[in-house]
């Protein structure tokens, strides 16, 4: 046990992601537990395990939060916090140093608008130029219409469309980070999921794809070699700028339009339980903390209706 403690903090949550995130995680999200070590072996490098209490922990988070805004300072400090929780319960370390630690941060910058209003969404929807073809304008609408991610709308394929049930499968993303891209697993098993479709969908695209070959992205063409074409992120994204800038709505990103999805819902109404199965969060945690400021907004709404119905009652 003794030696045990002499090992580096920083060597310990090497060895915690190597054993409990690798292969468990999308690469995306194993890479921001990577990124995490970095800035532990900063700021930490030296601290081992005998050495971290509560007050060395608390410096490390402080000076991560001098030049990080304080959401990604909570972000640092929950991957770190669940290294140490483990170490704990394994009786490797006999307190655990996250008790009570305050997230600090810089004052967070002025942020883009990162959802729709409904009619914004609305007339963004309007404005699709809904071909015979399959284009980016029905890649809008898919995304606009089910809340799926970029890499998931990507990998989307015929057999993914179950036209007796009106659903969609998402069960795997593209890699289009690389020039030759491929299919990969989703985000996390909880990103697996089967969606209800709207009419507008099954009326529309369906006749679109039936014809196509099931296992072959939808959105994605070959080139005159027979490779897959690149799909730039930041094409997709400056496509959207200039829709939302032709027809006066506020500019957003592809990902916005996930955003924007979640929030419509909530705003009509759909359970945050039911959101969040239909985005693939872990736990509907994340859907509550990801759409704090609607959640607020509907309590203003609901205490208004609350109270007016307890008047009645007098």
């Amino acid at each position: 046990m003794a030696r045990k403690k002499e090992i580096l903090f920083v060597d310990a949550f090497s060895e915690w992601i190597e054993t409990y995130k690798d292969g468990a995680v999308s690469e995306i999200t194993l890479s921001k537990y990577w990124t995490t070590h970095e800035w532990l072996e900063k700021l930490g490098g030296t601290v081992t395990l005998s050495q971290l209490d509560r007050r060395i922990y608390q410096k490390i988070l402080n000076e991560y939060g001098k030049t990080h805004e304080k959401s990604t300072t909570s972000d640092f400090h929950t991957q770190l916090k669940a290294c140490l929780r483990d170490l704990f319960h394994d009786k490797i370390i006999e307190v655990d140093p996250t008790y009570r630690a305050v997230v600090k941060g810089k004052k967070a910058s002025e942020k883009k608008q990162k959802f729709l209003q409904k009619d914004e969404l609305t007339k963004l929807i309007k404005s699709l130029k809904l071909t015979k073809e399959i284009n980016i304008e029905w890649f809008c609408l898919i995304t606009a219409k089910t809340g799926t991610r970029y890499a998931e709308t990507l990998a989307l394929t015929p057999e993914d469309f179950n036209w007796e049930t009106n659903t969609m499968t998402i069960n795997k993303t593209w890699d289009y980070r690389k020039t030759s891209g491929c299919f990969k697993p989703t985000k996390s098993r909880a990103s697996v999921r089967t969606i209800k479709l709207d009419w507008q969908i099954v009326g529309q695209f369906k006749p679109l794809i039936e014809n196509l070959p099931p296992t072959e992205p939808i959105f994605i063409k070959k080139d005159t070699s027979g490779q897959y074409a690149r799909p730039f992120n930041s094409s997709y994204n400056y496509w959207l700028k200039r829709r939302c800038v032709d027809i006066e709505i506020p500019i957003i990103s592809f990902h916005a339009l996930r955003h924007t999805h979640a929030s419509v819902l909530l705003a009509e109404g759909v359970s945050i339980h039911t959101i969040s199965s239909r985005l693939g969060h872990a736990d509907v945690g994340v859907t509550q903390s990801t759409y704090a400021h609607v959640l607020d907004d509907l309590q203003s709404k609901d205490d208004q209706i609350m109270m007016s119905a307890l008047m009645q009652m007098a």
